[in-house]
């Protein structure tokens, strides 16, 4: 996914550019904007990452607004059907072994968008999902929820990001597009509350 290039407009002055990666909160230091930017020294031109305070931040500029959300030009291709459906079946069953109970997976293929962006929402979905659930199977109490409260995880794409559970089926829903996605510490997060 192409990186949004912006310029943070600082209380102090100053100005950041760079591409923005994340907003971040830590639970001693609080929230931060994660900036990239090249470095400043002369001797390495090397990528430095900057953490900025939201609140020293007056005003941020979006360059090249019409490419957020657009899939970065140097990045693979995005799977097709088929082998992202193996890289499920092998995901699903890697999970399954983990909880040491059944675990179905469902997409709903013939209603699937037919667009390679809706694959990659999926697989990009998939891989943060996937990643969530294994690390709290490693956790007592996250392995506990999980044998107890799914036993189907349904994977779709849709107009907005969702994490829903019914009965014992978990619905995770992502949009197609990179905006509006969830990452995968906020996918834990809205995992977690509804187990």
């Amino acid at each position: 996914m192409r990186l949004p290039q912006v310029t943070l407009h600082l209380r102090s002055g100053k100005e950041l550019q760079g591409a923005l990666l994340e907003l971040r909160e830590e639970p001693q230091r609080g929230k931060a904007v994660v900036l990239h930017v090249m470095s400043a020294h002369a001797r390495r031109a090397e990528p430095d990452v900057l953490f900025v305070r939201p609140e020293a931040i007056e005003a941020i500029t979006v360059h090249d607004l019409p490419s957020l959300g657009q899939p970065s030009r140097d990045l693979p291709p995005p799977p097709s059907k088929l082998e992202l459906r193996r890289k499920l079946a092998q995901r699903r069953d890697s999970l399954a072994a983990a909880l040491g109970t059944p675990l179905e997976l469902e997409v709903d293929w013939d209603r699937f968008p037919p667009e390679p962006e809706a694959l990659e929402a999926l697989d990009t979905l998939s891989t943060r999902a996937f990643g969530v659930l294994e690390g709290l199977s490693r956790e007592l109490l996250g392995l506990e929820a999980l044998r107890t409260h799914v036993r189907t995880l349904h994977l779709a794409v849709g107009s907005a990001a969702q994490v829903l559970r019914q009965q014992e089926s978990l619905l995770l829903i992502t949009p197609v597009g990179a905006v509006g996605r969830m990452t995968q510490e906020e996918l834990r997060g809205a995992i977690e509350k509804v187990l």
